[in-house]
């Protein structure tokens, strides 16, 4: 029904094209109405401009090396040997190694002092503190070892005792008692003994001497 209905449009619309050509006077009576029950098909919309094909981009390719990437092997996975067992838990650990204990550094050498005179300050305590010395004192060093020569400001002493050892008198008779002891140390008081005669029996009296060591001098 519908394909008969379309047929009919047409020929009715051919007709319409037809009579202005053959000169006819009296209009085209107007197209019956469709009947009911029946839908005009729609007309097609117009199909719309395709847009303008763009320039396909041509890919990039990357350069082909001369030599074809080989990749890099894994290195194999250590498999656990099958003969060995279990980690023994009870193995000692490892000990530390012992460090070496610091050595002490070596004391400076001492340095033996040349032979020949000097001289030194000397300072005497003790006694009554009347008797003196004189200062600075006339010193001799032989083999690294140093002799003082005393002179007391009296002529009453005639001997001196140095850790137990006796020396006597080398000064003349009526001069100021002069000694010559051994010089154990500088820089610290050294007990000495002078034995005089000023009483009425002889007596030893105790005395310090103090080499300044500051003050040595080679003559």
């Amino acid at each position: 029904m519908k394909k008969k209905y379309l047929a009919l449009l047409t020929a009715f619309s051919l007709l319409l094209t037809l009579l202005p050509a053959c000169g006819g006077k009296n209009p085209p009576p107007p197209p019956e109405p469709a009947p009911a029950g029946i839908e005009e098909p729609p007309s097609p919309p117009a199909d719309p401009l395709p847009p303008p094909a763009e320039p396909e981009e041509e890919p990039e390719t990357e350069p082909e090396s001369s030599a074809p990437s080989v990749p890099a092997e894994a290195p194999a996975a250590e498999t656990p040997d099958a003969d060995a067992g279990p980690a023994d838990a009870s193995a000692p650990e490892p000990q530390p190694e012992p460090q070496p204990e610091p050595q002490p550094e070596p004391e400076p050498a001492e340095t033996v002092p040349e032979d020949g005179a000097y001289t030194a300050a000397v300072t005497l305590e003790g006694g009554t503190g009347r008797a003196k010395v004189e200062s600075p004192a006339a010193l001799r060093c032989e083999n690294g070892r140093f002799w003082a020569t005393i002179v007391w400001s009296s002529s009453n002493f005639d001997y001196m005792k140095v850790d137990g050892e006796k020396y006597e008198l080398i000064s003349e008779p009526g001069g100021n008692s002069t000694f010559e002891i051994p010089v154990a140390a500088f820089d610290q008081k050294l007990d000495v003994i002078a034995d005089t005669v000023a009483m009425s029996e002889p007596h030893e009296v105790e005395y310090t001497l103090y080499f300044d060591s500051s003050t040595l001098q080679k003559q």
